[in-house]
């Protein structure tokens, strides 16, 4: 092993096998987004200061200086404001302020533009009445929410500096975000290693996992989780039903085609109905039909029940 080899591996193993922190060369704001939170009452100036001021190495990141260019696998960030929503208490009066927001993540790699989003949700109370204590609990949410994207974007970014060996061994980590981080990496890479791991993602409770989770087994176009997917889909509202039948119309398939004729011809919602029948023609068109085979749907009843 070369020297310089040897030593940066030593310093590794002292560090803790921790990487070094990611060069990040430019950081934006979507100023439309912002403008809609008006209780924030930011400029994209404001904002994408607060964003810069948590890039530091202790978190994983090195701000560039503006200008700096032509550095190795520097990223570039994009922040979105994707909502800031009151929730009211008995009374009716503000009792917290939620700020759901994305990261976009941008980097060249050897085989083109690699992209990573990230998305997180946080709320705070509002000790108050007055707007001034709406516009405080906002801001507290989306510092929280700073913090949580920042420290996404460390963890997605370190796993696709990994091998596939180390990524699967990633899926067993006691440590959520490193789960899925090394799970997106895997869809990414098209590794199927990936999809146990995404089938347990679809079963859990947060709802922004749970779409990520279903994304990832349409890219991997994983018909061995139609059941699963199938499962969760009892006792869903209509928007997510009809996000599902779209996701299986992607991925195809006997069980696939069988449950969209069955939602197309017995939901009782229209909606449903015509997501499903939509999603049966996107299944012709792209040739992930069953082949010379009726639809197998008389176990399923209206709805997507077993009868």
């Amino acid at each position: 092993m070369p020297r310089t080899v040897s030593v940066v591996a030593g310093l590794l193993v002292l560090a803790g096998c921790k990487p070094p922190p990611h060069p990040v060369e430019r950081v934006e704001v979507v100023a439309a987004s912002l403008a809609e939170a008006q209780v924030l009452a930011l400029t994209p100036a404001q904002a994408q200061a607060d964003l810069s001021s948590r890039l530091v190495p202790d978190r994983g990141f090195r701000l560039l200086n503006p200008g700096t260019r032509g550095v190795d696998n520097a990223v570039r960030l994009t922040l979105e404001l994707d909502a800031v929503q009151e929730q009211a208490n008995a009374a009716g009066l503000p009792a917290f302020e939620e700020v759901t927001a994305s990261l976009g993540i941008r980097r060249s790699a050897e085989d083109g533009v690699e992209r990573i989003t990230v998305q997180a949700s946080r709320n705070q109370p509002v000790e108050g009445e007055a707007l001034e204590a709406r516009q405080e609990a906002a801001r507290r949410a989306l510092g929280d929410v700073l913090d949580r994207l920042v420290k996404e974007a460390r963890v997605h970014l370190d796993a696709r500096g990994r091998d596939d060996a180390r990524l699967v061994k990633d899926l067993r980590s006691r440590d959520a975000l490193v789960r899925h981080a090394a799970t997106s990496a895997l869809v990414a890479r098209h590794n199927r290693a990936a999809i146990p791991a995404l089938v347990e993602q679809i079963k859990g409770d947060d709802p922004l996992e749970v779409r990520r989770a279903i994304g990832g087994l349409v890219e991997l176009q994983a018909r061995e989780a139609v059941p699963e997917l199938i499962e969760i889909s009892r006792g869903k509202d209509p928007g997510f039903l009809r996000e599902l039948v779209y996701a299986l119309g992607a991925i195809g398939g006997d069980e696939a085609q069988a449950y969209l004729y069955t939602m197309s011809q017995g939901h009782d919602q229209p909606a449903v109905r015509d997501a499903a029948r939509q999603a049966l023609e996107e299944m012709d068109r792209h040739g992930r039909r069953a082949q010379n085979r009726a639809p197998r749907n008389a176990s399923l009843a209206p709805g997507g029940r077993p009868r």
